[in-house]
């Protein structure tokens, strides 16, 4: 009975070593996109270009006039400010989101940050509504398996009720004129 009760308590300390660590690589990742900001808001842009991969993957979503961070990240003028008003980190992907001064124009700002400690991708949304999701490993391997199915011209395999009960929403945008205002809205699956 005491050799459960050990080999137990080992098993739950490294459960409890693996959170603690995904939440310090979470926190560094926040630090990381959150430096960044400040680099860019204050014109530092060696220090931006640190932070960033040399080929950074970017994807805008919104009204062509709003790219205002390709504006920042290529070197053009531009005097929109990004302030976050909230960052969470969801392993290597940093979600942040804000507003200009105006409240006119919202913003979310989803950043992934490589295993070496730079940001390797963007994902913008300019006046849209975010939800993240993620997607189980096994709910992914059961869609990957009935779309390979569908893929097929002779079988045609709906993917399983139990695949969408495996999404987990992680985060959803938080504007504060949501009553008041209609946005279009996207899913994010990490």
């Amino acid at each position: 009975m005491a050799a459960r009760s050990a080999s137990a308590s080992v098993s739950e300390l490294a459960e409890l070593e693996s959170l603690v660590t995904r939440e310090s690589e979470e926190q560094a990742a926040k630090f990381l996109v959150l430096g960044l900001y400040e680099a860019l808001n204050s014109g530092d842009t060696r220090r931006a270009q640190e932070l960033l991969a040399p080929d950074l993957e970017w994807w805008f979503h919104g009204p062509p006039a709003h790219q205002h961070m390709m504006h920042l990240l290529t070197g053009e003028a531009s005097s929109f400010v990004f302030s976050p008003r909230s960052v969470d980190a969801f392993g290597s992907t940093v979600i942040a989101e804000g507003a200009d001064d105006t409240r006119q124009l919202y913003w979310v700002h989803a950043w992934t940050v490589g295993p070496d400690g730079v940001i390797t991708q963007l994902r913008e949304y300019f006046n849209t509504d975010l939800t993240v999701t993620r997607l189980s490993a096994s709910a992914a391997k059961t869609t990957a398996i009935s779309s390979s199915h569908a893929a097929s011209p002779s079988a045609i395999a709906p993917a399983p009720a139990r695949a969408t009960s495996k999404l987990k929403c992680l985060w959803r945008s938080r504007r504060a004129d949501r009553a008041q205002k209609s946005l279009p809205g996207l899913v994010l699956a990490i």
